[in-house]
């Protein structure tokens, strides 16, 4: 009995340390991300950076954005750079990525005029970027 408490309890602790989704797709995005360069046509730019997205369910995603000026076809592709621990999808947890005629022209929310929608940090919310955690996949540092 002894010995199943003891397994148990280290099931119990591997479980809590093991890195979420989100933290895992944010660590695969930060490793592919360099490899994008503005001039890459969209299809290049989604073959590098699609594979780190794949754990993400639908609702944890930002679909793209598309529209036509000055006879210019926009696409707007977002992919998850970061996460809130507050349960929320937000476009600050999101980078853009700017398309013209299947182009891309832009990364960043510069061009756009910053995020429309932000998380809400309280207290005990702990935000998770590639910046803040280093670049130890799998450990998170605060």
């Amino acid at each position: 009995m002894k010995h199943y408490m003891s397994c148990l309890l280290l099931v119990m602790v591997l479980i809590g340390c093991a890195p979420s989704r989100f933290q895992l797709t944010v660590d695969e995005y930060v490793a592919a991300s360099p490899k994008v360069s503005l001039g890459m046509s969209k299809e290049e730019v989604i073959e590098i950076l699609k594979p780190s997205q794949q754990r993400l369910k639908n609702t944890e995603i930002k679909h793209p954005d598309i529209y036509e000026k000055d006879g210019v076809l926009v696409e707007i592709l977002y992919f998850r750079s970061g996460w809130q621990h507050d349960g929320l999808t937000t476009d600050d947890e999101f980078t853009p990525y700017l398309f013209n005629d299947g182009k891309l022209v832009a990364v960043g929310w510069a061009v756009l005029g910053g995020p429309k929608s932000q998380g809400q940090a309280t207290s005990d919310t702990k935000v998770y970027t590639h910046q803040t955690w280093g670049y130890w996949p799998g450990i998170i540092v605060y």
